[in-house]
């Protein structure tokens, strides 16, 4: 059985080849919410939500070797954006849920990938 740092490694590995994506996406469903509202950008936002909410599962189970050497995600303000987009959801308004991704998820996801890439090398 693998052992915890080796199940950390492999993770770190695969969120190395999926944060591109998942950005790529995001900022994708940012600019249909804004500006070009499509027939499928409801899918896409629940797939772009289901990657943010992969990646926050990494966190929680990686902290420890993302946060190792300096804070590089702040999980108090990662919870607070969780918050947000919540209250923005309810209100169900496209430009405040576009502006929710672009200010506080796509930073997130492009620190991880930053912290996926340092950490495999």
């Amino acid at each position: 059985m693998a052992s915890r740092a080796e199940l950390q490694q492999s993770i770190m590995r695969e969120l190395a080849d999926y944060s591109p994506k998942i950005i790529f996406g995001t900022e994708e469903i940012v600019g249909e919410l804004r500006h070009n509202r499509q027939k499928d950008t409801d899918e896409l936002f629940n797939l772009v939500i289901q990657g943010i909410n992969w990646e926050i599962e990494v966190f929680n189970n990686c902290e420890n070797i993302i946060n190792q050497k300096e804070t590089v995600i702040d999980k108090s303000k990662m919870a607070a954006a969780v918050v947000r987009l919540g209250k923005v959801l309810q209100e169900k308004d496209d430009i405040k849920i576009a502006a929710c991704l672009e200010v506080d998820f796509l930073p997130f996801l492009r620190s991880m990938e930053q912290a996926s890439r340092s950490i495999i090398g």
